[in-house]
């Protein structure tokens, strides 16, 4: 089942010190369930046509009483850059544990 969003971009800031665009969404999901990050980040990315591996959630605040949710997004210009700039927890959140594991298998 494919679920239908309506994105509206509220504001979008060129940072170019950090070589990011910075978003601010609205995400109108009327009839379906509040979208996860995954999906937030496949919109994003699909509707600027940037690889899924540069988009990072900051946050997603789904308004009281409302099928409306704000998100917070970085689309970042290469992926150094969003390696050097974003949390450690933010990238977790984001692209999961897979650096860890890795870590973890060989320790054992």
């Amino acid at each position: 089942m494919s679920m239908q969003y309506q994105v509206k971009v509220l504001r979008s800031v060129d940072n170019k010190v950090l070589n990011r665009k910075e978003l601010v969404l609205h995400v109108d999901h009327s009839g379906s369930k509040t979208p996860t990050r995954d999906e937030v980040r496949g919109l994003v990315s699909s509707m600027l046509g940037v690889p899924l591996n540069l988009v990072v959630v900051k946050s997603l605040k789904t308004l009281s009483g409302t099928n409306v949710t704000e998100g917070h997004i970085h689309v970042y210009g290469d992926e150094k850059a969003l390696e050097d700039v974003e949390a450690k927890h933010i990238k977790l959140r984001n692209f999961g544990k897979k650096d860890e594991e890795s870590k973890g298998e060989e320790k054992k």
